[in-house]
């Protein structure tokens, strides 16, 4: 049984008037504020956010037989609110929004499966590197607005990690499942032990599989999952699973990722340094590496200086290589705001440049938004002492 939100008078009232706070501070920015519908066709979420969150979220069968959800993000919906309007996609916008968002969190299920999220959609900006700055900007100034007095500051670049997978050569499949995962240690950890073959005693009938043609491989997966009742895992459906499946059987039957990649790849997601200092840090690790990553460094540093032009001092913010966020669409810089370093976030955002393309889009769209998380805010500021 999903609680209630546990929100007195006292709570809604603190919210809204928060709610009020970021929505002007987007106002000035030159954001429209929208509010798209709470209930979702489920596909364009399912496909898109990635496991760790399409497994919470709330999915259902419409009177019309359609599958549909209870939106688990509003960047998705705010995207394609935006296709509706512009359908050529050759036209900047900036759409902002505040209101509830729905995930289940199975580790505390008992707990509410809703929250409060407001937030920006920069979409077509015309300067990339001069909007991904704009978008962290934004974000201190909305919480020091609506009274959070100490914040940390994380950010990262999956440009970067991409470039040096490119640089490395690394199978397309295997380059995939580590950018989507980088945020993952654990997982990563696993992954590497497939790769490089560490793991190969387990991958016996997988290896089997991947040698064969595409569509016998797809046939006896499916016959494998039929035999143990497979039809659903909790939102795949068998056609996701069988894909997954195929994936791991490609991966088990080709050649091992390098152990001298690993090792890179390793170092290089272990770099966690003042984001003044990160520029300087990679560069030392391409270059003891003889790897190529003048491009994407040069594009964080571009970044980074625009971002300390508008005032913030780059020492209060921590680069981290292995930093990602949960939804798979970020492609590049990336940022989150914690009350405290081990909090869970209070807000954060990046870059998304492939997500509008695979809503439909008929050309390649940049991108870049920031949510913030109104329990979660509201929660720090009263702590701090400065809530109501």
């Amino acid at each position: 049984m999903i609680a209630v939100p546990p929100y007195d008078a006292d709570t809604i009232a603190a919210l809204d008037a928060q709610a009020a706070t970021l929505l002007g501070v987007f106002k000035t920015y030159g954001a429209e504020r929208i509010e798209p519908a709470i209930v979702q066709p489920a596909d364009a979420f399912l496909d898109r956010m990635g496991e760790e969150l399409r497994r919470r979220t709330y999915v259902f069968t419409g009177p019309d037989d359609t599958e549909l959800c209870l939106r688990p993000d509003l960047t998705i919906p705010t995207c394609q609110a935006y296709l509706a309007r512009v359908p050529l996609a050759d036209r900047a916008l900036k759409l902002c929004y505040a209101g509830p968002v729905f995930r289940h969190d199975p580790k505390t299920p008992d707990r509410p499966g809703q929250s409060f999220h407001a937030g920006v959609e920069n979409i077509t900006g015309v300067n990339p590197a001069a909007a991904d700055a704009e978008a962290l900007i934004l974000t201190d100034n909305a919480l020091a607005q609506a009274g959070l007095k100490n914040v940390e500051v994380m950010v990262g670049d999956l440009g970067i990690f991409a470039g040096l997978l490119d640089t490395l050569g690394i199978q397309p499949q295997w380059a995939e499942r580590l950018r989507r995962h980088v945020w993952r240690p654990s997982y990563m950890g696993e992954l590497f032990k497939r790769l490089t073959g560490e793991a190969a005693s387990a991958n016996a009938f997988l290896a089997h599989v991947g040698a064969l043609p595409a569509g016998e491989a797809r046939a006896v997966l499916r016959d494998a999952l039929a035999l143990g009742g497979s039809r659903h895992v909790g939102t795949r459906t068998m056609e996701e699973i069988t894909e997954r499946f195929l994936e791991q059987a490609a991966d088990a039957s080709s050649a091992r990722l390098p152990r001298e990649a690993a090792e890179l790849i390793s170092s290089f997601l272990a770099v966690k340094v003042p984001a003044d200092q990160a520029v300087d840090a990679l560069h030392k690790l391409a270059r003891a590496a003889s790897v190529s990553l003048d491009q994407p460094i040069a594009a964080l540093e571009r970044r980074l200086g625009l971002i300390e032009r508008h005032g913030f001092k780059l020492p209060r913010a921590i680069f981290a290589a292995q930093f990602g966020r949960q939804m798979e669409y970020y492609t590049g810089f990336v940022f989150e705001f914690r009350a405290n370093a081990g909090d869970k976030p209070v807000a954060g955002g990046g870059r998304y440049d492939t997500l509008l393309t695979a809503l439909g889009a008929p050309k390649p769209v940049p991108a870049v938004g920031l949510a913030v998380y109104g329990e979660r805010l509201l929660a720090a500021r009263r702590t701090q002492g400065g809530g109501a």
